[in-house]
């Protein structure tokens, strides 16, 4: 009976055990089979998605009604299946703009208020805002698509990439003028591009930069090698996909007259330092934070190759791969196989140093230099002189005393429009407390501007920048853009987009309400022309520079200087004329220039620092007695405006020293001093506020019984034992001098028998 019992409660646990396993293995088979239901639907909802970019991406090479078609059909089945997959906000985009491209645009215009409205922090919320904007003008409705661009330039997570940048300079335009598209793909160049077949057997665009390492750096250094301009950035895949093969190709071509030279379109220096360190690569390396370099060489993406033969042809572009290592092996072979030059100073053709020169590069330059407004906070407001609306003379110094609101805007511009409420009220309120409005319309005609502020009461004062100068001035690219500027003309609030009127202007005109009625308000004009004083203003910027230049000990120590040049003149028939190279040597007061060097020929003008002597061919010829003293002063002035020199002298305070205001020089902020040179005459002198550099001077000349306006810009500076001195100049007729400094002390000796002919 036990062993009956025992049998029994066996056979009970063996059924309780196979019921048990039964269910294990059907959980098991369930799980497995819902896990396999769940990868295959991803895997399908991931090949669904590659087969959608694959049609996007063969539209881009070629456009085609039936290809937009089936783009829209794949697309509109993929979101009604994967409404969760982690990139629909990217399918409903490109669903969103293929509809747009059909016509179909107030359905396009529903998809993408779709994923603004139930994506909001996806990646393509920002192309789908700029596109809403763009498919709104498109249909000629401006108050929804200002809408759109506002709401991206507003976003905190998209609004300050390129996208947001594009909105604001669609913002900027006419709206008469907004069809709807974009005349280039986001985040190109905004100058005109050139082909790699356009590029090739043109002469490498030269320029003067600095490396990663603080060396000057320049095409021309590399005069007689092969040279690869390397257009990359650390957070680009396939240039890091490519570096490898761009080390293997510098480590064999190094040692053979081959340099590399990498323009970084980094974001940021540091990720770029340490990219270049930890991966050991070589070669020279320039951070164009600016994008001075790419937007010469109009680079519109990366990677961008150039590859520069021994005489500054460029040969070939965009190479990559073996095609790179194959060319540069050509390259270097045909370069190593030409006889070496006989002179070491070979340069640089003027034709191709001055084709970096032109309007359009320079335009591009003055872009790429485009500062936040609110880099102005804490800075003198730059003065100006022009002719209001009601043609009254209009000058900033006038409202010294007062707080003043620089509005820049137009009646084109829609959140410039949405502002005017408060812009009204802001008056209303403080216009008898000592506050002015001075309204700077970018309108492209008059009559709009007129008809507006005469229909909404616009009493203030304002301008029309027909010639923009005073964007200019204030390196205004966008609006609205607000300056608002307390009453001793310092710039307290500045804004692209404005900021809050009502409560800055507020806060302002308390605290200059409570300010001592007979506070003297001091202006850079008080001091008469020509009294012996200097403006503290001046005095601050002059030991700036003195500091920058190399400081008053080094300056104080010059006492002469050998130049070697080579000048080159544009004439009015659009050729260029080689003035041939002159070595000058100049001390405090005395100059010697030889020229005619190229053409075997004997030269010389000489002044001693009181006769002026010309000798040609060995023979000492008189200078005409009524030329002598334009001569004079002509070396007399040159030599006084020397930036070693001149910065030393005003040190002194023997010199009288106005400051003048604030001007845009070539797109930077620069402070303006005038001084009076040893002949009487006046002498601008224009101070970069970010270097402390002089680099510009405008002044009159008269030599030889010929008078003109000379402005001068000094485009380069060179070390010279620790002192800054001008290297490159150019002037605004065109005329380009390149400077070699070869020394700056004289043997008395020498300097004797070179001043004594």
């Amino acid at each position: 009976m036990f062993f009956q019992n025992e049998i029994n409660s066996q056979q009970s646990r063996n059924r309780g055990f196979c019921a048990h396993l039964i269910y294990v293995l059907t959980s098991l088979v369930l799980i497995g089979f819902c896990v396999n239901f769940s990868g295959e639907a991803s895997m399908k909802a991931a090949y669904k998605y590659q087969e959608i970019k694959a049609i996007s991406k063969s539209l881009k090479k070629q456009k085609t009604q039936e290809d937009l078609e089936r783009l829209v059909e794949k697309s509109e089945e993929f979101v009604a299946a994967h409404p969760g997959y982690k990139r629909v906000d990217e399918v409903y985009y490109l669903l969103g703009n293929a509809l747009v491209q059909l016509e179909h645009v107030e359905e396009g215009i529903h998809i993408f208020e779709k994923v603004v409205a139930d994506y909001p922090e996806a990646r393509y919320v920002e192309r789908c805002l700029l596109d809403l904007g763009l498919a709104y003008d498109k249909l000629g409705n401006h108050d929804a698509a200002d809408g759109a661009y506002q709401k991206l330039i507003d976003h905190p997570k998209y609004g300050k990439r390129s996208q947001a940048k594009l909105a604001k300079q669609l913002l900027e335009q006419d709206r008469t003028d907004r069809k709807g598209e974009l005349s280039k793909p986001p985040g190109t160049s905004q100058g005109p591009g050139m082909t790699s077949s356009e590029w090739t057997g043109k002469p490498a665009l030269d320029f003067q930069v600095t490396d990663l390492n603080g060396e000057e750096l320049s095409l021309e250094k590399y005069r007689g090698q092969v040279v690869l301009l390397d257009f990359w950035a650390t957070w680009c895949g396939p240039c890091i996909a490519e570096m490898p093969n761009v080390k293997r190709t510098y480590k064999k071509y190094k040692d053979q007259k081959f340099q590399i030279i990498g323009i970084s379109l980094d974001r940021s220096i540091t990720p770029l330092e340490e990219y270049i360190e930890k991966k050991e690569l070589g070669w020279v390396h320039y951070w164009d934070n600016s994008g001075k370099v790419s937007n010469m060489y109009k680079v519109r993406a990366i990677p961008s190759t150039f590859l520069i033969d021994g005489e500054g042809t460029i040969r070939k572009t965009n190479l990559r791969g073996h095609a790179l290592e194959h060319a540069v092996e050509e390259l270097v072979t045909e370069n190593l196989a030409k006889p070496a030059k006989t002179s070491e100073k070979e340069s640089i053709p003027a034709t191709k140093i001055l084709k970096q020169e032109t309007t359009s590069q320079k335009d591009e330059s003055i872009k790429s230099s485009r500062t936040n407004p609110s880099e102005w906070v804490g800075k003198p407001a730059p003065d100006f002189q022009v002719t209001n609306l009601k043609g009254e003379e209009l000058s900033l110094k006038d409202y010294r005393g007062q707080v003043v609101l620089l509005d820049f805007w137009a009646t084109w511009c829609g959140p410039c429009i949405a502002e005017m409420p408060k812009l009204k009220r802001t008056y209303e309120a403080y216009k008898d407390q000592n506050f002015q409005i001075i309204g700077i319309s970018l309108d492209r005609s008059k009559q709009p501007l007129e008809a507006y502020v005469e229909k909404e009461g616009l009493g203030w004062i304002h301008y029309w920048d027909e010639s923009r100068k005073l964007r200019t001035l204030y390196g205004v690219w966008g609006i609205p853009s607000a300056f608002l500027i307390d009453s001793e003309g310092i710039i307290r609030k500045a804004s692209l987009g404005g900021f809050d009127v009502e409560s800055a202007v507020a806060e302002l005109m308390k605290e200059n309400l409570a300010k001592p009625v007979d506070a003297p308000i001091r202006t850079p004009s008080d001091s008469p022309d020509g009294a012996q004083n200097v403006e503290p203003d001046a005095k601050e910027i002059i030991n700036a520079a003195i500091a920058a230049h190399g400081g008053l000990e080094n300056l104080e120590t010059v006492k002469s200087i050998v130049m070697e040049s080579e000048s080159f003149e544009h004439l009015p028939d659009g050729t260029m004329q080689d003035e041939g190279p002159a070595k000058t040597y100049f001390d405090a007061n005395r100059v010697r220039s030889d020229w005619g060097i190229h053409a075997q020929k004997d030269n010389h003008l000489i002044f001693d620092g009181e006769s002026v002597f010309m000798i040609a061919a060995g023979e000492v010829k008189p200078v005409p007695l009524e030329e002598t003293e334009s001569y004079i002063n002509f070396f007399k002035d040159s030599l006084f405006r020397e930036p070693m020199w001149l910065l030393a002298t005003l040190s002194k305070n023997d010199v009288p020293v106005q400051y003048i205001g604030t001007e845009n020089v070539k797109g930077e902020p620069t402070s303006v001093l005038l001084v009076t040179q040893p002949s009487g005459k006046k002498l601008k002198i224009f101070i970069s506020k970010e270097t402390h550099y002089v680099i510009q001077f405008s002044y009159d000349v008269e030599i030889g019984g010929e008078v003109g306006n000379v402005v001068a810009f000094l485009d380069d500076y060179r070390d010279v034992d620790g002192i800054k001195i001008p290297h490159y100049r150019t002037t605004k007729n065109g005329e380009f001098r390149r400077v070699f400094i070869t020394d700056i002390t004289l043997n008395t000796e020498i300097d004797e028998a070179l001043f004594r002919p």
